[in-house]
């Protein structure tokens, strides 16, 4: 079975992904004050979020908190 969710120039990456996302979460939660559903689910929902996952852009290798800087100006234009 092929657990490969997220692939960049043919190599799976799902897991640097995973780890990059948990770690926005951590930073909203501590930035925000929310709890860790409240975080994902406002995570989830972003443009930010939908970016990410789309690894031609290699958003993924930038730090969680260059992640999170795009996701918190984001959430101030809408």
């Amino acid at each position: 079975m092929n657990d490969c969710i997220y692939t960049f120039n043919g190599k799976d990456i799902t897991m640097n992904v995973c780890i990059q996302i948990r770690a926005v979460i951590k930073l909203l939660q501590e930035r925000l004050g929310l709890g860790f559903e409240e975080a994902a689910i406002c995570f989830y929902q972003s443009e930010t979020y939908k970016t990410l996952q789309n690894t031609d852009n290699a958003l993924w290798a930038e730090s969680a908190e260059y992640i999170m800087d795009q996701y918190l100006a984001e959430s101030l234009t809408l």
